[in-house]
C-alpha cells in the first residue's frame, strides 16, 4: 500500500490580497479517495492540493467543486468554478498541480486565471 506524505497548508491569492484558506496537500491517490469519497463532498472552506495534477475527477460525489490548475511558478492557468458530480475535467499538460476548494469558490474569492499564489505554513 502506498504511503500518504499529509500537510497542511494555507493559500493566498498574491493579486487580490485574499487568503483562500486552509489546504491539505494528498501526494498519494489514496488520501483524495478518502477524503472525499468518504465524504462525498469537500469539507466546508477547505481545499485539497493533488500533486503532480494534470486532470482530475468527481465520479462519486454528490456536490460540485472548484477545480484549479496551478502551474510550477504558481500562477492559476485555469479555473472551472463548478464541475459537477460525475464528470472528468479536461487534461492540462502545463499544470502542476491542482487544487480543489467547494462549488464556486473563485467567485466567493474574486480570484481568475492568471493570479498568482502563495502558499505558507
Amino acid at each position: 500500500m502506498q504511503e500518504l506524505n499529509i500537510q497542511e497548508l494555507n493559500i493566498y491569492n498574491k493579486k487580490t490580497n485574499v487568503y483562500l484558506e486552509k489546504v491539505q496537500v494528498a501526494d498519494g491517490h489514496s488520501h483524495r479517495l478518502k477524503e472525499l469519497l468518504g465524504n462525498s463532498k469537500l469539507p466546508s472552506f477547505r481545499g485539497i492540493i493533488l500533486k503532480p495534477c494534470k486532470q482530475v475527477n468527481t465520479i462519486g460525489l454528490k456536490d460540485s467543486i472548484s477545480v484549479w490548475y496551478v502551474n510550477r511558478n504558481l500562477q492559476i492557468i485555469k479555473i472551472i468554478d463548478e464541475l459537477q458530480p460525475n464528470n472528468i475535467s479536461p487534461y492540462i499538460p502545463e499544470s502542476h498541480l491542482i487544487i480543489e476548494f467547494p462549488s464556486a469558490w473563485a467567485k466567493i474569492t474574486g480570484s481568475q486565471e492568471g493570479d498568482r499564489l502563495e502558499v505558507f505554513i
